[in-house]
C-alpha cells in the first residue's frame, strides 16, 4: 500500500519495475490494477509467486541487496528497514538478529515492497517523509508461527523501539504490518498532523482487505511551507487609511514587507520543579526544533511562586515538543493553541572591527523598521581575547552598521 500510494503520485511503473528487476530474484511477477475502496479509486499491487520461495536470514537478505546494482542510497535505506525488522523479530523470539527467520517478511513480495518503497522515494526525489499516527486494528492473524494477536508482536516492538505514535480502532484485522511499520520507522522524520504544505500530487494505494472504511493509504507530495504569506505595509491602500496590510497587489509606495508563518504556542505552569532542571529542559526543546523557549515568574493558587514555561514551535512538531515537556518537567499537562509568527525580512552581515569580524543580523528593508543585532558570542570572544570591555566591542560594531 505504501508503494502503490507513491506510484499513484505519478511515478512510472516501468521505471520502478526496472529498478526491482536489478534484484537477483526469480519466480514472481507483478500485477497492477485500479480498484475502488468505498468509492475511492486507488492503485493496487499484487506480487504473484510462480515458484516456491525460501525463508531467508538477515545476512542472506543483506547480501542480496548489496550485490544488486541499485543506487547506494536505496541499498543503505533498504538494509536499514530490514535491520529494524530483525531487531524487532529477535526481541520477540528471544534470538540473535542474524538467526531470525523472516518467514513472510523474507518472502519475495516483502523484499519487493521494501526495496520498491525506498526506490520510489528516491525516484520521486522526496527530501523528507512525515506520517500521521498509525491506526491499530484488533483480533488475531495466522502466521507461520500460528495464530498471534494484533497488532503483531513485531509491529508492536517496532512502534515501541521508534516511539511511533499510534491509536486503536474498532477494526477486526491487521491495519499495520511489521513491514509497513519498519518502512515508516526507517524513513519518517515526524509522526504528526499534516504540516503546512503546498500540495503537488495525491496518491492512493489500496490494500486487499475490505473494512468499514476505505482501506487505502493516502500520500501527499508537495513543498513544506515555512513562510506562508508575505504582507506589504503600504501607504494609501484604496481608502484603507494611511497604513494598511495587503497581499497579492502591486502598490507604488511599499513601506515595509513582513513574512508570516504558522506556529503553536505551548505552555505549562511549574510550581514544584527543581530550578536546576530548567536549563536541561530548555536545551531539549531547542534541540527538538523549538523556535523559542522562555520562562516567566508567576503566582499560582495559594500565592505559590511558580514558573510559566512557554514554547513556540512549528505546528508539525508541537506534539513532540509537548511530549518533551511531559517527560522532562513535573507538569501534569500543557496548553497548546495556534498562533502566527510575523517577522521582518532579515539577512546576516559581516562587520570588520579592528579586533576581528563580527556577524550581525539585520532585519527590515526600510529605515523606519530596520534593526540590527550583533552576534553576542562573536563580541564576547573578541572582548575576552583582547581583554577589553564587551560594551566597547558592541559600540565599535554599531558605528559600522547602517540602520
Amino acid at each position: 500500500m505504501l508503494l502503490t500510494s507513491m506510484l499513484d503520485l505519478g511515478l512510472s511503473r516501468e521505471a520502478l519495475t526496472a529498478e526491482l528487476e536489478k534484484l537477483p530474484l526469480e519466480g514472481y511477477r507483478i500485477d497492477f490494477r485500479q480498484v475502488k475502496k468505498k468509492g475511492i479509486q486507488a492503485l493496487q499491487m499484487e506480487v504473484i509467486i510462480d515458484t516456491p520461495q525460501p525463508f531467508r536470514h538477515l545476512p542472506e537478505i543483506e547480501a542480496l541487496i548489496k550485490n544488486a546494482p541499485l543506487p547506494r542510497q536505496v541499498q543503505e535505506k533498504s538494509l536499514a528497514v530490514f535491520q529494524v525488522l530483525a531487531r524487532a523479530e529477535a526481541r520477540v523470539h528471544g534470538i540473535a538478529e542474524e538467526k531470525v527467520h523472516f518467514h513472510e517478511v523474507g518472502a519475495v513480495d516483502s523484499i519487493l515492497d521494501i526495496v520498491g518503497s525506498i526506490a520510489a522515494l528516491e525516484m520521486l526525489e522526496v527530501e523528507e517523509v512525515q506520517a500521521s499516527p498509525l491506526p491499530l486494528g484488533k483480533g488475531w492473524i495466522k502466521t507461520a508461527h500460528g495464530l498471534i494477536p494484533l497488532p503483531a508482536p513485531a509491529t508492536a516492538e517496532i512502534l515501541k523501539n521508534h516511539q511511533i505514535p499510534c491509536y486503536g480502532v474498532e477494526v477486526e484485522g491487521e491495519t499495520v504490518t511489521p513491514t509497513g511499520a519498519a518502512i515508516l520507522a526507517a524513513t519518517c522524520s515526524q509522526f504528526s498532523t499534516l504540516p503546512p504544505i503546498r500540495m503537488e500530487a495525491i496518491g492512493y494505494g489500496a490494500g486487499h482487505k475490505d473494512f468499514a472504511y476505505p482501506n487505502v493509504i493516502r500520500a501527499f507530495k508537495g513543498k513544506l511551507l515555512t513562510r506562508q504569506r508575505q504582507i506589504e505595509l503600504v501607504h494609501g491602500n484604496k481608502g484603507g487609511g494611511k497604513n494598511s496590510e495587503v497581499t497579492g497587489e502591486k502598490h507604488d509606495q511599499v513601506e515595509e514587507v513582513f513574512y508570516t508563518e504558522p506556529a503553536d504556542i505551548i505552555e505549562a505552569n511549574l510550581d514544584d520543579m527543581n530550578p536546576e532542571l530548567f536549563q536541561h529542559v530548555l536545551d531539549c526543546l531547542f534541540a527538538a526544533g523549538a523556535m523559542d523557549v522562555y520562562f516567566t515568574p508567576i503566582q499560582m493558587k495559594k500565592n505559590r511562586p511558580a514558573i510559566k514555561l512557554t514554547v513556540l514551535g512549528r505546528p508539525d512538531i508541537s506534539c513532540q515538543l509537548g511530549q518533551i515537556i511531559l517527560r522532562e518537567t513535573t507538569t501534569l499537562g500543557y496548553r497548546r493553541y495556534p498562533a502566527e509568527k510575523i517577522m521582518l525580512s532579515r539577512e546576516e552581515q559581516l562587520v570588520q572591527t579592528s579586533w576581528g569580524p563580527v556577524r550581525v543580523k539585520v532585519a527590515g528593508r526600510t529605515p523606519g523598521y530596520r534593526n540590527a543585532a550583533p552576534e553576542y558570542q562573536d563580541c564576547l570572544e573578541i572582548a575576552q581575547h583582547h581583554n577589553i570591555p564587551l560594551k566597547a566591542v558592541y559600540q565599535a560594531v554599531w558605528r559600522q552598521v547602517d540602520i
